[in-house]
């Protein structure tokens, strides 16, 4: 997938997602972004690409548009360069910040499967948290 089409992806499902929390009277005041794999671990791995690389990539756009559209937002990242954080490490980042919002950036791939297509987005709500911790 062209990394723009995925910058575009992340993005809107920003955008589409703040208004929902300032309608509940709430500001986002710390956002973590973490960008998928990095590393040891390549992810999907393509005939030109990895996924640590797009991820990346897209994770500084994005934290880039925030810092500009949203100067008062803190922007905290995972990772800045091609190291492996391990997966409860990237959640101690977040709740150390005390982030607003977390951000996980991947781009999933279907082994043989050329139809395959289309996005995920997956959203933790406050009554998933005990089930999710445990």
């Amino acid at each position: 997938m062209n990394g723009k089409l995925i910058f575009f992806i992340i993005l809107i499902g920003f955008l589409l997602f703040t208004p929902a929390i300032q309608a509940q009277n709430a500001k986002i005041q710390t956002v973590v972004i973490d960008a998928g794999h990095g590393g040891k671990d390549a992810g999907a791995v393509g005939k030109k690409s990895k996924e640590k690389e797009i991820t990346l990539a897209v994770a500084k756009k994005t934290g880039e548009y925030i810092k500009k559209k949203y100067p008062d937002v803190k922007v905290i990242y995972t990772r800045t360069s091609d190291v492996f954080v391990e997966l409860m490490e990237r959640a101690r980042i977040a709740n150390r910040n005390n982030a607003d919002v977390f951000i996980s950036i991947h781009c999933n791939s279907v082994a043989n499967s050329p139809k395959t297509g289309g996005v995920e987005t997956f959203i933790m709500g406050d009554h998933r948290n005990s089930a999710n911790l445990a």
